[in-house]
Formats: C-alpha cells, structure tokens, sequence
C-alpha cells in the first residue's frame, strides 16, 4: 500500500510519519534511523546547542542516510537561534520546523531560501496564524501531548477535526499518537501526517537512559502522576516569559528561567498507552504501518466496509 500525502510529497518521505523534536537529545543518531525506514527525522537545533556542533550532527546523519531529514528550531530565548537557522539553511535540510513564539520572521527567512517551513502549535488560533505568516504546513498538538500547555489546548480529536476543515494548509497531527489505530484515526480527521515523540523514546536508537525506555514501557495512561503532568494548566508567569522570549528547555550548559514548576527533562505523552517494550526504529514504523494496513484490509469494521465497495 502507498501512503501518499501532501505530507509524504511536501518532505520526501515515504510514510507520513515525522519523529518529534526532543530538546535534550534530538540528535543524528535518532533522526537518520527514522528517515532510514521511511518517516521523517529531525534534528533539535537546541540540543546541539551550538551552530559548529548542528552542522556536524546534520552531517552525521547524512552519512547515515541519503534520506531527506530536518531541522527543529525552539524560539523561546536560545542565544544562537538565528545562527542555528542559518546552519540548517546552508546546510540544505529537506525542512525546517519551528515551535513557540513570533515564528514569522524565521518562517520568512527559511521559504526564501526555499526550504519548507512547518509550525507548531497547540492552539487553533496559533495554527491560523502560522498559515496567515506563511508556514506550508502545521504540527497540532492535543492536549494528550508532553510539553507545556495553552490555556485553550483541546483534545487531539477535536483539534485535528477542527483544524483540517478550517485551514487551507496540511496539518499534522500529534498528541498520543504511537500506534497504527491512532495513526490512521489523525489521518482519518483529515490531518496529512502524524507527529510522533513518546513512542520514538522507546526505541533502540534513542540515546537517553535504559531505565527512562523502561519506564515508558511500564506507565500507564491512568497513571496520575502521568496524567496530572501531561493535563496540568499552564505554570503562573509562562505566557508573559514566552512573550517575553525568555524560557526555553534546558539544553547543554544552559540554563532555563524559573518559573513556578520545574520543565521536565524527561517524560512522556499519554502515548505510552501504545508502548508494549523497547523496539528499534525501523520495528516501530514498520509496527504501525503493518497495524493500519491491516485495520484497512483485514477483519475490522474499516476492512469491512472497504471491501464492500
């Protein structure tokens, strides 16, 4: 079966399904895998921290594939963001992605340099300004998702159906997205691709501790430590700090502003439903595929229906 979208034709992939930015290890050494077996990798500007050392992972993982990855930029507050945007433009990457606040003129400089640029966003008002500023597609992100959330966050379900009827953009959905029923359910709400970040966590490949891999394989979605995490409001003070531009996670030797509950390092979405051990990269987006082809296919009601036609 061939999974093309304006996703798959906008960044060269073969399936529709793009790893998530990770702000402390979103390194070559995962996103070549991805790219390797047909999603999209990308490259965390600020986990690199510095421009010499982004050009040298982007080259890295160029030497571990010939398939087209990208680029994410955090834009709250890294002292080198725009030398960082400028590495990724010379170096040619298949995409750029931004994420937080006043994007605009970054998204400015990478479509003239003829790159596509993709924003992220968790609200429908941030998405409708990203496509007013420009953005050729955006990353929705429900509030099942991991990272701090926006007073009006909204469900992945409502979200996703709501952004896909009232923007003229592709939208790619993410927020407890790890399987091939979640996989084909945003594809399904219209979206053009999925955005996947806790699943990716529990792969082989991912370069952070054994016992994190293992505690994504055992947590639960019920788990109220999880929950009370991944559905908690907005700390006191965000809004004005990102307006501001003086937040963003910490990275290297730096060090983020405080506010009134610490930025986790480490954690993971409600996707962990979707997690049942730890599984090479290749293995989870094979995993997904073969599950949404199959529910497409077999003996599900989206098989039966299909085959009546």
């Amino acid at each position: 079966m061939e999974w093309w979208t304006k996703v798959t034709d906008l960044l060269g992939c073969k399936y529709p399904i793009i790893q998530g930015a990770f702000g402390g290890f979103g390194r070559a050494v995962l996103a070549a895998p991805v790219s390797e077996a047909g999603g999209f990798g990308i490259i965390t500007a600020t986990a690199l921290n510095t421009p010499e050392k982004l050009r040298k992972d982007i080259r890295k993982a160029r030497s571990m594939t010939d398939r087209p990855f990208g680029v994410n930029l955090s834009l709250i507050g890294h002292p080198h963001i725009n030398e960082l945007r400028e590495v990724a433009i010379e170096e040619r990457v298949a995409a750029i992605f931004t994420s937080a606040y006043k994007a605009q003129d970054h998204g400015k400089r990478i479509k003239e340099a003829g790159i596509p640029w993709i924003h992220k966003v968790g609200t429908l008002k941030h998405a409708q300004a990203a496509e007013s500023h420009g953005a050729d597609a955006v990353v929705m992100v429900g509030i099942e998702g991991e990272g701090e959330k926006a007073a009006l966050h909204l469900s992945t379900l409502t979200s996703i159906s709501m952004a896909t009827k009232m923007l003229g953009i592709p939208v790619i959905a993410a927020g407890g997205i790890g399987d091939g029923r979640t996989f084909l359910a945003a594809l399904a709400m219209g979206a053009e691709g999925v955005y996947i970040g806790t699943a990716f966590m529990a792969t082989k490949e991912c370069p952070i501790a054994e016992r994190h891999k293992q505690a994504l394989v055992k947590a639960s979605p019920s788990d109220p430590d999880l929950r009370n995490k991944i559905f908690a409001p907005p700390p006191p003070g965000l809004e004005e700090l990102t307006r501001k531009q003086e937040v963003w996670q910490l990275v290297g030797d730096a060090k983020p502003h405080s506010v009134s509950r610490p930025m986790p390092v480490m954690g993971g979405s409600m996707a962990v439903g979707t997690i049942t051990g730890i599984v090479t990269v290749k293995e989870l987006i094979d995993r997904i595929i073969g599950e949404a082809e199959e529910l497409l296919t077999g003996d599900s009601p989206l098989g039966r229906i299909l085959a009546t036609e």
